[in-house]
């Protein structure tokens, strides 16, 4: 099966993240495995980079199919919630995702028990 175009689209803002993703593997693996290594890497990347980055998973779930819509939330997004666990500075990135990566963040949350810091509710 033939990558979406916005995944395409992704891999192309930065060399270095998209040399970290195995295309030999589900759409979801490789979302997991690039929001890893957008954790990562995200201090090395500019404001415009990961802004458009989460602007494309933002398009996604706004207006992808389910299978893409998934894809981005259990892949990307769940990575970057694993990360932040790890340490990841989740809060740095928080202003430049749209409200539904938002919701999906504190969805996840709150079904795994997580209480959401103040930074993550909506005010």
């Amino acid at each position: 099966m033939t990558d979406p175009q916005w995944w395409r689209e992704m891999l192309t803002v930065d060399a270095s993240l998209a040399a970290r993703v195995d295309d030999d593997y589900p759409l979801t693996s490789k979302l997991g495995s690039f929001g890893l290594a957008f954790s990562d890497l995200c201090g090395d990347l500019t404001e415009q980079q990961r802004g458009r980055i989460l602007e494309i998973v933002e398009r996604v779930l706004a207006s992808g199919d389910e299978e893409d819509r998934s894809a981005v939330a259990t892949g990307f997004l769940e990575a970057l919630l694993h990360k932040w666990d790890d340490g990841f500075d989740l809060e740095s990135i928080w202003p430049l995702m749209g409200p539904l990566s938002r919701e999906h963040c504190l969805a996840w949350n709150a079904f795994g028990g997580v209480e959401s810091p103040a930074w993550m509710r909506p005010t």
